[in-house]
């Protein structure tokens, strides 16, 4: 029921240019791209990102690209905890969102434990598939299906930050799985 355009979305080389300007060089570049809503439970990548803070991990950056009723709130926790891992970026034309996907290292799929979601399944997945970037995804259901028969990432438990560092760090110290997940 869901697809993605293969001509927009495909593999393709960082963009160096947009690397550059958000200080991302030398990093694994974790990315949430969509709606920042009350039903993506955004809060978690950033309790994730603290995670990485207090254990003084520093290449690894979380990159939001969108915007949403949730999103201020989510900029407020930012920088009450202080964290230098994470960027957020207002949404952009639809020409440059491919440019922005380029940048990641990993995609941050994620939706509230909810059953209501278990039926859901996120276009971001076919964009991240489609342009060559391995999964992190936390929602249950028919989409967690989709991602592990399909081998293109790793999932987690939503709305459970431990969950979600343990499947970063795993990814990301294990090149023959996320060559394969690619």
């Amino acid at each position: 029921t869901n697809g993605v355009n293969i001509k927009k979305f495909q593999i393709k080389k960082k963009n160096l240019d947009i690397l550059k300007k958000l200080k991302l060089n030398n990093t694994f570049v974790c990315g949430y791209i969509g709606t920042h809503g009350l039903a993506h439970g955004l809060e978690t990548i950033l309790k994730t990102a603290e995670i990485f803070k207090k254990k003084k991990i520093n290449d690894v950056k979380f990159l939001f690209l969108g915007d949403g009723a949730e999103k201020n709130k989510l900029i407020k926790f930012n920088i009450n905890k202080q964290l230098k891992n994470v960027i957020f970026i207002d949404s952009v034309g639809r020409k440059e969102v491919p440019l922005y996907w380029s940048l990641l290292d990993v995609s941050i799929i994620h939706l509230k434990k909810l059953e209501t979601f278990e039926s859901v399944i996120p276009s971001k997945i076919f964009e991240s598939m489609a342009m060559g970037i391995p999964l992190l995804h936390g929602v249950l259901g028919e989409s967690k299906e989709i991602i592990e028969s399909n081998k293109v990432g790793i999932c987690f438990v939503p709305e459970i930050e431990v969950s979600l560092f343990e499947s970063i760090i795993e990814i990301k110290n294990n090149k023959e799985d996320y060559n394969m997940f690619k």
